[in-house]
């Protein structure tokens, strides 16, 4: 017979990994667009490195956050 004890650890490894792979891409494409449009703008503005714009998204997601509506 077949055991599946380690089936269900191994789905949430690779869940996580997706995840983790989907928050570098999004950090990613943040400091791509911010270094394109930023210094555009305003002449001034830094220049992000890569985990600035990770934390720039963990921060607008703790603050989006606050702002979602649960009620129907």
């Amino acid at each position: 017979m077949i055991s599946l004890e380690g089936r269900g650890c191994g789905a949430v490894v690779v869940i996580l990994l997706i995840i983790a792979a989907v928050l570098f891409f999004q950090a990613w494409i943040v400091q791509l667009l911010w270094n394109w449009l930023v210094p555009v703008f305003w002449t001034s503005a830094p220049i992000l490195t890569y985990w600035q714009s990770f934390g720039c998204c963990i921060l607008l997601g703790i603050i989006g956050g606050f702002f979602r509506s649960n009620s129907k």
